[in-house]
């Protein structure tokens, strides 16, 4: 690869990193209130993404023949109830990660 291949890829990447921060602010600044899609992007966003993470977690677990599927199902069952009793995205994995990490390093 030479210089210039490496400057273009940094200015593509640079532009794309510019313009997904930029486009929102574009895009919604000519509305005085909001859509109602984007109230519900709001709402179901942060359920999404736990569920993504839960199933990128147990994608390719055999959950009979390790000590560490144990270790992720206590940590989803946390994260579930962490979640549903205090609706916060980042409490909820920031304590379940500490949660499996814990199990993985000193119990299982």
């Amino acid at each position: 690869m030479t210089n210039i291949d490496t400057i273009l890829i940094i200015l593509v990447a640079s532009f794309a990193t510019i313009l997904t921060r930029f486009l929102p602010f574009i895009i919604f600044k000519k509305r005085e209130k909001p859509s109602k899609l984007l109230f519900l992007f709001e709402n179901i966003m942060p359920l999404m993404i736990m569920v993504i993470l839960v199933f990128y977690t147990i994608k390719a677990d055999d959950f009979f023949e390790s000590n560490l599927s144990l270790a992720k199902i206590l940590a989803i069952v946390l994260t579930i109830i962490l979640h549903l009793k205090f609706k916060n995205l980042f409490l909820s994995i920031t304590l379940s990660t500490i949660f499996y990490m814990y199990l993985v390093q000193f119990i299982l």
